[in-house]
């Protein structure tokens, strides 16, 4: 044995510690100069973090947020809250159906989609990030017409596809370091509100912004090879031209197709990467941008483009 080594044996638990945390911090240093300045739309769906964790998961995600703020990168979270808008329903005593994916909303389920949209997760996420040691702003889309919709579907009531967002909203916020979380009801050019898709809202926001990173926090760890197989694989990294391939043969889950499509729609907009990351790990966003090997799926608009490798 060397005398390095000797040295390394003789080393107490807590020192061994201490150099574990070392490492993680040189792995980290280069992605954090990379990353420095950037912009990140965080887009957290209201199935993430449910269960007997989700206080603690809640409570890492916010702290993540903070940190990536802490270091220099301008982030907007942009948050659903499906499973708390059908809880509310169901103590309402109103039906939640759905069409291809989206809720059919008349004017009583827009009220619930309001209140919990506006009245609790919103301010809740707020909160969460402000006691993180971040500061923190809730906007709605209806909030200075950051988000102008139309109606999508007649059969669908109040649900809206975007027209646009109005990046200008949002800078003077990053600008002076403060993350914006936005809830995505969104109000037409008639005044009327609409329940709007909070995939489509986080891939159009990341898009005006001409953000970076568009990252969807899942409730999965990414996108598969054989998908449904017992011989499947994450896929690390994929372009758009595998991802079309994949939706065309049916690869890709229902539920995970709105993400993919804003994932696609963001890189054809000029955002520089989309991700899929599975929100029930604890600090899956510092591990996808803070480390070499990240834990998700990254997808690149088209195949060799420049992976952003720190330098």
């Amino acid at each position: 044995m060397s005398l390095i080594d000797e040295a390394q044996a003789a080393l107490p638990a807590r020192a061994v510690r201490a150099q574990d945390k070392a490492r993680v911090l040189r792995e980290a240093l280069p992605w954090i100069t990379r990353w420095a300045d950037r912009t990140v739309v965080v887009k957290i769906g209201g199935s993430v973090g449910q269960g007997a964790t989700s206080e603690s998961m809640e409570s890492a995600f916010a702290a993540d947020v903070a940190l990536l703020r802490s270091v220099g990168l301008n982030v907007v979270v942009v948050h659903g809250g499906g499973p708390q808008i059908s809880q509310l329903a169901d103590r309402l005593g109103l039906r939640s159906e759905f069409v291809d994916g989206r809720r059919v909303t008349d004017q009583a389920m827009l009220e619930a989609v309001r209140y919990v949209l506006l009245g609790q997760v919103n301010p809740h996420l707020v909160g969460l990030i402000s006691q993180a040691g971040a500061r923190a702003a809730g906007l709605a889309g209806t909030d200075a017409q950051l988000i102008t919709a139309r109606p999508a579907d007649p059969a669908l009531g109040y649900v809206g596809e975007i027209d646009h967002v109005d990046p200008e909203v949002l800078r003077p916020l990053l600008a002076r370091g403060v993350v914006p979380v936005v809830a995505t009801v969104a109000r037409g050019d008639d005044g009327q509100d609409y329940n709007v898709n909070a995939d489509t809202v986080a891939s159009a926001v990341a898009s005006a912004l001409g953000a970076d990173k568009l990252i969807y926090l899942t409730n999965v760890a990414g996108l598969y090879d054989s998908f449904g197989s017992d011989d499947r694989n994450l896929l690390s990294e994929v372009d758009v031209a595998q991802v079309r391939q994949m939706l065309a043969t049916g690869e890709i889950v229902t539920g995970m197709v709105p993400k993919i499509a804003g994932c696609i729609d963001a890189l054809e907009h000029g955002v520089g990467q989309a991700h899929l990351l599975d929100g029930r790990v604890e600090h899956a966003l510092l591990l996808e941008i803070f480390t070499d090997a990240g834990i998700g799926t990254m997808i690149l608009p088209s195949a060799g483009t420049d992976t952003e490798a720190p330098e």
